[in-house]
């Protein structure tokens, strides 16, 4: 079954828009697609509950979604996985992990599986993020940010992945905010130029993802080709 591991070139750069975004995007197409954050820190309470805010943003695109199956650790630290497992006494089992994915893999037809922060973010000792895609063996889409600097931090991510002999299927630039146009269309060239990784294109500033999730057409250069690729075309 289809799958892709979906990293960021930093923090708060929209991994979580844009898995969501694919989410709905497949979904609307009629795939039977599955997202999944193995690891969330800074978790929420509800109902005096910690739930993930990622798999929260899940469900708005995929009211069905199983909560007991999309996320496996929730810590409530806003920090490096790493640190807050070693604050709050959390011992991470990263075959489980695998093992999860592997089931996942077996029933739907697509699983997203999304990551924690960027590329070489500590998990647990000396395993980073990183490693744990090398494990899934899943090709990866590298999510930035659109604007100015995100040449450097887009580069470095790739040649870590490349290095590392991981696939890279494309980068999504997100556009959080109104971007000068000729900044975006530079970053692409150039990235593309450097890395030979092709960018898949610029998710807009979104101010409505509720419209955005029913409104699949919106990022349909984004991900049909992903449809295609995987031949689950309808």
């Amino acid at each position: 079954m289809a799958g892709y591991f979906i990293t960021g070139t930093d923090t708060d750069v929209g991994k979580t828009v844009v898995t969501s975004l694919m989410v709905s995007y497949f979904k609307n197409k009629g795939v039977d697609v599955f997202p999944y954050k193995p690891i969330q820190s800074g978790g929420v309470l509800e109902n005096g509950a910690l739930v993930s805010p990622d798999v929260q943003m899940y469900k708005r695109a995929l009211p069905q979604l199983n909560l007991a199956q999309a996320c496996t650790y929730v810590l409530k630290k806003a920090s490096s996985p790493h640190l807050a497992a070693e604050e709050e006494n959390v011992k991470f089992d990263l075959g489980s992990i695998q093992r999860h994915v592997a089931s996942l893999r077996r029933d739907h037809e697509m699983v997203l599986v999304e990551g924690a922060g960027g590329v070489i973010v500590p998990i647990q000792d000396d395993y980073c993020m990183i490693d744990l895609m090398k494990d899934l063996q899943l090709p990866v889409i590298l999510v930035g940010r659109a604007g100015l600097g995100t040449i450097n931090h887009t580069v470095l991510s790739i040649k870590a992945l490349q290095a590392a002999d991981i696939p890279i299927e494309g980068v999504i630039l997100n556009s959080i905010h109104s971007e000068d146009e000729t900044i975006e269309k530079d970053n692409i060239h150039v990235i593309q130029r450097l890395t030979g990784v092709p960018v898949l294109g610029i998710v807009p500033p979104l101010h409505d993802l509720k419209i955005a999730f029913q409104e699949p057409s919106t990022t349909q250069s984004l991900f049909a080709p992903l449809l295609k690729k995987e031949n689950l075309i309808r």
